[in-house]
């Protein structure tokens, strides 16, 4: 038999970072432990990096399962591991104290038959009986430790067996913890008791043809013409004034004034010159778009008036003639096209929203299979899943998130509006998935009862319910003003950029 506290405080504690706290793993003892800040604090009590401290334990046992796991320490990524191990082993620290905090407040105190029943656990030989011998050969010191554990497991579990209940029962009732009404549990089974499968065809809107990149750019080519400009920035007004008038008195060079002055936050660092050069990028730098056009009409060797842009002053200098767009030229056309899927979004969508309409009148006519051939789309399918916002497990989770051109589609209102109003054999209009870049045509193909079964509705939804309830206990924890971080500054000491 393995000890005692294994089996009464440790399951608590265990229970507890199972329902509560989720371990990332990731540490090292690492550098100057008895210079070390504390990591942080609950209710004013320190939390502290030192051997022996809880904290310390939790770390060191999270790097050996990270270290299990692959993961190196001595690797760029070090510092990310201990920093995100650190700030998980804080919070399996800080969870039992709330909880302890929570049984304080209620007045509870562990009686001495519950700690007594506890402790004479940890002295059982492996024949499962008490021994005398293990007992005696236990130092005082480790004994009030132990009994210091033993307490601290018992108050905790006092507050989370409240909240979620323990593994102790009557007849079929458990103990303690907030109950599930039959009608609740009926409630939540019926909400996915409706279950539909779905046909799709997908249009991925992460390609589009060159005849509608070439008809964009017919229609936009302003936008890409470039300019051969240099810009000197500085701070404000002001400075940007003396400069010009020193340019303009021969006192210095704009080349110079580059070099002495700029704060070369447009420009290239040497020469001044405007790299981003293209009309649509040069008028992003610019508060005023009318400043902008101006400074777009310069002649070859002027320069322009101070002009304020987003962040700064400056002073323009045209350098050379502008060069219209060249639709055939490669360098062209992928400028043409990375700009469409940066910034007109919206352009692409419409393309294939379009496409997506067609397909949907092509449907119509000579069914979905026959559309699909026609545009050459390989027709995808759905499991059976329940109307189910964020996939929760509640309701009961499904592989919807499984299909590429879906994920994220558990969260899309517009989808889940659309699928669930169709009757069986209807198809849906072009929906939008943003986080797939696709737009999907549904044809719902079947409509069914599936779920849990009433029989199973206890067995399976009490424990989610539970630990739906676990999670605003976490949140609220996690929340607390009790708990203060000192975080940042300490693993600036422990990766040694502070000393």
């Amino acid at each position: 038999m393995k000890k005692g506290l294994y089996s009464i405080g440790g399951i608590i504690i265990l229970l507890i970072a199972a329902f509560i706290f989720v371990l990332v793993p990731a540490l090292s003892g690492g550098v100057g432990e008895n210079r070390l800040p504390a990591y942080g604090s609950y209710n004013g009590v320190p939390i502290k990096f030192e051997e022996g401290t809880e904290f310390h334990t939790l770390a060191m046992q999270a790097v050996q399962r990270m270290e299990q796991q692959g993961y190196s320490f001595s690797a760029e990524y070090a510092s990310f591991f201990y920093s995100m191990a650190f700030s998980q082993a804080f919070n399996q620290v800080c969870g039992p104290m709330a909880l302890r905090d929570m049984t304080a407040q209620s007045g509870w105190i562990a009686p001495d038959s519950a700690i007594d029943r506890a402790l004479i656990n940890q002295y059982y030989s492996e024949s499962g009986e008490f021994s005398q011998a293990l007992y005696n050969a236990t130092s005082d010191d480790a004994k009030r430790k132990n009994q210091e554990q033993v307490v601290n497991a018992l108050d905790a579990g006092r507050s989370y067996e409240d909240l979620f209940g323990s593994f102790a029962s009557v007849k079929d009732a458990k103990l303690y913890g907030l109950k599930t009404s039959s009608a609740e549990l009926e409630f939540i089974r019926k909400m996915g008791t409706e279950v539909r499968e779905f046909e799709y065809a997908a249009f991925s809107m992460n390609t589009l043809p060159d005849e509608e990149i070439k008809g964009f750019a017919q229609k936009n080519a302003d936008k890409f013409t470039k300019y051969d400009l240099s810009v000197i920035t500085v701070n404000d007004e002001a400075k940007a004034k003396d400069v010009l008038k020193r340019i303009n008195n021969s006192e210095i060079t704009f080349e110079d004034a580059v070099t002495s002055y700029s704060t070369k936050i447009a420009g290239d660092s040497e020469s001044g010159k405007v790299t981003q050069n293209r009309a649509y990028q040069i008028e992003t730098l610019f508060k005023d778009k009318e400043q902008a056009a101006q400074i777009l009409t310069l002649s070859k060797d002027s320069l322009s008036n101070p002009v304020e842009l987003n962040s700064s002053w400056a002073v323009f200098k045209c350098r050379g003639d502008s060069a219209k767009l060249d639709i055939e030229s490669d360098e062209d056309f992928q400028a043409v096209k990375t700009y469409i899927f940066t910034n007109e979004k919206g352009f692409v969508q419409d393309y294939y929203t379009a496409k997506a309409n067609d397909f949907i009148a092509a449907a119509a006519t000579s069914g979905f299979n026959e559309a699909c051939r026609k545009f050459g789309i390989t027709k995808e399918s759905t499991p059976s899943f329940a109307l189910n916002w964020n996939n929760q497990t509640l309701i009961g989770r499904s592989t919807l998130e499984d299909k590429a051109e879906l994920k994220g589609a558990s969260t899309n209102e517009a989808f889940l509006k659309a699928a669930f109003k169709l009757n069986k054999g209807e198809v849906s209009s072009p929906l939008v998935i943003s986080t797939t870049d696709n737009v999907v045509v549904l044809r719902c193909s079947e409509i069914s009862e599936g779920g849990t079964s009433a029989e199973d509705a206890e067995r399976l939804i009490t424990p989610e319910i539970a630990n739906a309830d676990s999670v605003v206990v976490n949140s609220a924890i996690q929340s607390s003003p009790k708990i203060k971080s000192n975080s940042a500054e300490f693993m600036a000491v422990f990766t040694g950029e502070k000393q």
